[in-house]
């Protein structure tokens, strides 16, 4: 008997959508490319016994793209939290989708409780005519895989 594994999944099609107080963004899901997606957790060795710590580590996700001349939701949101930087933290959920040649979600990751770490540019360079690309980092500690498989029905 054999198992049909599918088709390997593509990492260049992908969309990220970042909830803010549990609204979604519609409009900012398209990014240049995503890091730090990764499960991790502490383990421990003491007298011989192998036991989880009671804290996960906390892990980052960088999201990057390019800088548009329009404003953007995400990019208020990422205003008004650098206003309060010192101050104050806003989490958000974010789920990252890769998708198949239907633009179909095949995977997902959900990360719950992230916040902004660091929003940083890459250098200006008046030699060079690359687009500007801004980076966005989250820390987080909660991260979900969820493989998804849509049956197609068909005659």
């Amino acid at each position: 008997m054999l198992i049909d594994n599918g088709l390997p999944v593509v990492g260049y099609r992908f969309v990220v959508v970042i909830f803010t107080a549990g609204v979604p963004n519609p409009v900012d899901i398209q990014f240049k490319e995503v890091s730090g997606l990764k499960i991790s957790r502490n383990i421990s060795h003491h007298a011989g016994m192998t036991t989880l710590d009671s804290q996960l580590p906390r892990q980052t996700l960088t999201l990057k793209r390019g800088v548009f001349t329009s404003v953007s939701p995400l990019i208020i949101a990422n205003t008004v939290e650098s206003l309060f930087w010192g101050t104050r933290l806003l989490r958000k959920d974010i789920i990252v989708s890769v998708l198949d040649e239907d633009d179909t979600p095949v995977n997902a990751w959900t990360i719950t409780n992230a916040y902004l770490e660091s929003w940083e540019w890459d250098g200006l360079n008046a030699g060079s005519n690359d687009i500007l690309i801004e980076s966005m980092s989250f820390k987080y500690t909660d991260v979900k895989y969820i493989p998804l498989k849509f049956v197609k029905t068909g005659r």
